[in-house]
């Protein structure tokens, strides 16, 4: 079903947020082949109008290096939570007191493990400055070739309820009553030539990036243990919240028609929201089993 589809590929693009986190605003700080992203923590980045547009302005990665793997990741649909922990390559923590009327539909999704790299190259970014007439700050050592390779494992989308569906023919969207349950082992950077941090220093000094942004990222304390959550605060709100057992984030949106909550434990990254209120997706939240 395409609404299904899109609802859950929305999901999996959430907890992938490092995979374009990681190359566009680098947050790591090691040079060696190891891990170097492995956020223990979530927090909310105050993301402003003028910072989106001026995200959306920026050049594509292409035009600084390389882009090698996988754009996308594959979502396959099976019959049951154990299919999909098998897919998925671990055991799916599932809500114990789902509400009989969302609970009556289910559907179990599994993404395909994504696997991107990206190789920084001089002289495409020469380039890319000469026809835009920007002047690049320089290079520091060890930068140019550097391969940053971001890995997102299998995420496991599980779908109560009726999720909201768009049709051509109406004017907006139909609202249903929906439940979604997202998790997934956390996110990894790995890096190789220049720093992270180098990278990360470069690409902030460069014109176009929001200074706003920049600076609240670098203000989030240790960056291999933190997952940045973009909000955007005139449409959305987002307070810390106790939950599993953990600090997780509570995020909602100003109509009151629905909320989620993001948190990570045990070297997993857990969401769960939908049309329900805070109140009702915490207890659903704690309730995981």
């Amino acid at each position: 079903m395409k609404i299904r589809r899109s609802l859950a590929l929305g999901a999996a693009a959430a907890l992938g947020l490092p995979l374009a986190a990681a190359f566009t605003i680098p947050l790591a700080a090691h040079a060696d082949p190891l891990s170097v992203f492995q956020p223990t923590q979530v927090r909310a980045i105050s993301v402003t109008p003028a910072d989106a547009q001026a995200l959306r302005a920026l050049p594509p990665l292409e035009a600084f290096g390389t882009v090698r793997g996988t754009r996308s990741p594959g979502l396959d649909e099976v019959a049951s939570a154990s299919e999909a922990s098998q897919d998925a390559g671990f055991t799916l923590r599932l809500p114990s007191n789902v509400p009989a009327g969302l609970a009556q539909s289910v559907h179990y999704q599994v993404t395909q493990r994504a696997r991107t790299s990206f190789t920084f190259d001089q002289a495409k970014a020469a380039q890319w400055a000469r026809q835009n007439k920007v002047a690049l700050h320089a290079l520091p050592a060890g930068l140019n070739g550097a391969t940053y390779t971001a890995t997102l494992q299998p995420v496991a989308i599980v779908t109560y309820g009726t999720p909201p569906r768009t049709h051509k023919s109406e004017r907006g969207a139909r609202r249903g009553t929906f439940l979604a349950v997202v998790q997934a082992p956390v996110p990894t950077v790995t890096s190789s030539g220049a720093t992270l941090q180098a990278l990360a220093d470069w690409f902030s000094a460069q014109p176009g990036v929001s200074k706003h942004l920049v600076a609240q990222i670098k203000a989030i304390g240790d960056p291999t243990q933190t997952l940045p959550i973009p909000i955007r605060f005139d449409k959305q709100t987002a307070a810390k919240i106790a939950v599993d057992g953990v600090q997780g984030l509570a995020i909602g949106d100003e109509t009151g028609i629905g909320s989620a909550i993001v948190w990570t434990k045990d070297g997993k990254l857990y969401a769960v929201g939908g049309t329900l209120t805070q109140s009702q997706v915490l207890v659903l939240a704690d309730s995981l089993k």
